[in-house]
């Protein structure tokens, strides 16, 4: 089974529909490595690239020990626009009777919480949310604690959860659907005209940026794999909103 399927799935279609061009990563963050203490052996591969209306777009491919092996997708908008920060995480865990179970992370978080905000980014979402609730699964637990201002950021349609493996179609279908609808918000997405809405952007960014290598478990594994100013390093090139 190929477990990257979803870089493999979605960086084509963005390719495409978005007409990304190449936006070169510093040489040591393409390929790195380390050691964790709980996970073993730590390995990911990153890609950036740029579009019209984005800051970036990028893809990372990740396996810790074999125990938890995937890619990442993720679209965040030029600092001009109100567009929401989108990812897509889907990797695989060892689960029951040797058999591994899905990890599935999506969101469209907005910058700015607030009823444009309700209109443009959750509400489309809404009707998708419903589809992928139907889905068995269960709490992610084991992969680490978000801290307050992380969990205050998510938006109403955030998934994340674990699923059986014996709905890997489901769920890529439901992929392809949440990363259409993605497309269209970056379709209609037009610059910032509003002063006060902008300030609220752009101090959301910065709150977030200062909070997320210490309160979101991504950040933590990072800083304690790789050490904080490596982690800095790849939060800068890759992950900061």
């Amino acid at each position: 089974m190929n477990k990257y399927i979803l870089a493999d799935m979605i960086t084509p279609i963005l390719k495409k529909e978005m007409n990304l061009v190449d936006y070169p990563l510093p040489e040591e963050l393409r390929v790195r490595e380390g050691e964790h203490p709980n996970f073993g052996k730590v390995f990911e591969t990153a890609s950036r690239y740029k579009a019209d209306k984005t800051k970036r777009v990028a893809f990372t491919r990740l396996d810790f020990g074999g125990a938890f092996v995937g890619s990442v997708a993720m679209i965040f908008g030029g600092d001009e626009y109100d567009f929401p920060y989108v990812i897509e995480t889907l990797c695989f865990v060892p689960g029951e009777g040797g058999k591994d179970k899905i990890f599935a992370e999506f969101d469209a978080m907005p910058l700015v919480k607030d009823e444009e905000s309700m209109r443009k980014y959750v509400e489309p979402l809404r009707g998708w949310r419903e589809a992928i609730d139907k889905l068995p699964s269960e709490p992610v637990s084991g992969l680490g604690k978000p801290g307050e201002f992380i969990l205050d950021s998510v938006s109403q349609i955030e998934v994340l959860r674990f699923i059986p493996i014996d709905y890997l179609d489901e769920v890529l279908d439901l992929s392809k659907q949440f990363w259409e609808i993605a497309l269209d918000f970056w379709r209609k997405a037009e610059p910032v005209k509003d002063i006060q809405r902008m300030e609220k952007i752009n101090a959301y960014r910065g709150e977030y940026n200062r909070h997320i290598l210490e309160e979101d478990p991504t950040g933590q594994f990072n800083v304690e794999v790789f050490g904080r100013e490596k982690a800095l390093l790849y939060f800068d090139n890759l992950a900061f909103v």
